[in-house]
């Protein structure tokens, strides 16, 4: 069961369990934990962890999205935040990460995620053991992992382990996107002004196969040009879901506004199908925060999207 914040974010969507929420709202989190779940699904949740552990803003508001904490994570540059893993952790990783907890923070905490830890070599994690067992001051260690068994015990035994929930994240609301949302429908904020008309005129121009992935690729880097690309996909994968909820009979909810366009785009494909674009598009905002080449990224995104809308 998750969380629901006075805000309105849904930890749940990530596959946190309450035990773990309920600590970092009030402040008592685990030194180290282990998130236990597929990989994307896992690497989604430490990065809100993370980000939640960062923010500026009062607990019960994390990560609320616009302070300037959470800008430097959004944008991939926060000095006071370390991840590692994506292709196999090693000692030469774990080394690294020692020589960055050594040096002084920019604020009151650091954290650190590391991917794989049932992947990473004996050396890796026989070198890992001693920072976890003396963590320094305010700094949080997230390991990822696809069996709990797999993790070596004594690591395991360092840090505790979350089972993150079975459900695919790809279905549910992301808590990153609820501010990208409100920012999209409010005619304040410039740099997202005319944003959503121009995603559905995109989204409408590829359900109908009106150009190729290349085509698309590029239509979406120019429409987005001023818009954090991160930001951008987020919206992009809750427009598709709302279309998703409209094709299952409900009504747009988060696009109040666009209720129109929902109705006449949502029928082109079928919900199952919707629900495979929405993975498409996370998995393409999980590549950007790898640093693969933007309209690289866009291209294959697209690629997928076509695939799914040709061969259902």
């Amino acid at each position: 069961m998750g969380v629901t914040t006075a805000n309105g974010r849904f930890e749940g969507a990530m596959g946190l369990p309450e035990a773990l929420v309920r600590r970092l709202r009030a402040g008592e989190l685990w030194h180290a934990v282990l998130l236990v779940g597929e990989p994307s699904q896992a690497e989604r949740a430490a990065r809100w962890l993370a980000q939640a552990l960062l923010c500026e803003a009062p607990r019960s508001d994390a990560p609320c999205g616009s302070c300037r904490s959470c800008a430097q994570f959004s944008a991939g540059s926060h000095p006071d935040f370390w991840a590692s893993g994506e292709e196999g952790l090693k000692a030469g990783d774990v080394e690294a990460l020692q020589a960055w907890l050594a040096t002084k923070g920019h604020g009151p905490r650091k954290v650190y995620a590391l991917h794989g830890a049932d992947e990473m070599t004996p050396v890796a994690a026989n070198r890992l053991l001693k920072t976890l067992e003396e963590p320094a001051p305010g700094t949080y260690a997230i390991l990822t992992a696809k069996s709990r068994q797999s993790v070596l015990s004594t690591l395991r035994s360092r840090s505790f382990t979350c089972l993150l929930s079975a459900s695919p994240p790809f279905l549910s609301t992301d808590p990153s996107s609820i501010s990208v949302v409100a920012r999209a429908a409010s005619a304040e904020d410039p740099s997202f002004a005319g944003f959503m008309e121009r995603v559905i005129e995109w989204t409408e121009t590829w359900l109908r196969g009106g150009a190729t992935p290349w085509e698309m690729a590029a239509s979406w880097q120019s429409i987005a040009k001023d818009v954090p690309a991160e930001g951008g996909l987020l919206l992009l994968a809750e427009w598709l879901r709302e279309l998703m909820r409209v094709r299952a009979g409900g009504q747009a909810e988060r696009f109040a506004n666009w209720q129109e366009a929902a109705r006449r785009i949502a029928p082109i494909l079928e919900v199952e199908q919707y629900a495979a674009c929405v993975q498409a598009v996370m998995e393409a905002r999980l590549r950007l925060q790898s640093h693969v080449a933007l309209l690289l990224n866009l291209e294959q995104m697209c690629v997928r999207l076509r695939e799914v809308t040709t061969s259902w």
